[in-house]
């Protein structure tokens, strides 16, 4: 193992209520975590690294998380104190590069509540593949479509380019070299 620790990468997204954290780390081993009102602190082992982080929260969170943890990332759940947006999840306004925003999870504030519960009786799942649609149609079977035509002898045709680069702008008499 080497003796220097990484950071893994951590994604974050937020409700009014809650903060998800996911932090993604394959083959994870003995993951501590170390959340406090102010803060939360993370280290792991895998096969050849040491991983850890530490953040401080933009405000306090409550300190009881709900964990979900699967061979690549593990999930928190973690309540805020308060019922309000934050303009950013740590207390310093600069980036860090192991932190981005998780999309999958993301909803803005003016966003409704029942957005994620969809249409009743809709299966979005299915949308992808127009289910029974047969998908895209297979384009090479078309032939005979031969591409794009020769424009070549369009060249004397007003207001189209000439081969010419000259830089005057006058014509070459339509003479070629």
């Amino acid at each position: 193992m080497t003796s220097t620790v990484r950071h893994p990468s951590v994604l974050w997204a937020q409700r009014e209520n809650v903060i998800y954290l996911t932090i993604e780390l394959h083959d994870a081993q003995d993951a501590k975590i170390d959340l406090k009102e102010e803060s939360i602190d993370f280290s792991n082992t895998t096969d050849d690294h040491a991983y850890a982080f530490h953040l401080d929260f933009f405000k306090p969170v409550k300190t009881e998380a709900k964990k979900s943890a699967t061979g690549f990332k593990t999930l928190l759940l973690i309540d805020k104190k308060e019922d309000e947006w934050w303009p950013r999840l740590t207390k310093e306004s600069h980036k860090l590069t192991f932190l981005k925003t998780d999309f999958d999870h993301w909803k803005d504030e003016d966003d409704s509540d029942n957005e994620d519960a969809g249409l009743p009786g809709m299966d979005f799942s299915q949308l992808g593949g127009m289910g029974g649609m047969g998908g895209m149609p297979d384009f090479s079977s078309l032939g005979g479509m031969g591409g794009m035509p020769d424009f070549g002898s369009m060249g004397d045709m007003p207001g189209g380019d000439s081969d010419d680069d000259g830089e005057d702008g006058a014509d070459d008499d339509g003479a070629d070299a």
